[in-house]
């Protein structure tokens, strides 16, 4: 077992650096969402975890992109000073 981490372990990961790879904020931000609400919600019902979870990830989500665009603004402001 330990010679087959080592090789896993060992083999290179090409981890792609373009804006198609921050698509994948939206799955993880979905279950994240997903899983909180499942714990948190008291009364259980299909209609209020739905909604709950849906309105969890546009928070996150429109956060996200809020942060994104203060990063930016402070990137431009750097880059011309």
């Amino acid at each position: 077992m330990n010679i087959l981490a080592n090789i896993i372990a060992s083999l290179p990961i090409e981890v792609p650096v373009n804006a198609g790879a921050l698509l994948w904020i939206l799955p993880i931000c979905l279950s994240i969402s997903l899983v909180y609400k499942a714990v948190k919600i008291e009364k259980f019902t299909m209609q209020l975890f739905v909604r709950e979870a849906l309105l969890l990830f546009i928070t996150m989500v429109g956060f996200l992109i809020f942060v994104s665009f203060i990063l930016l603004g402070i990137n431009w402001l750097v880059s011309i000073f």
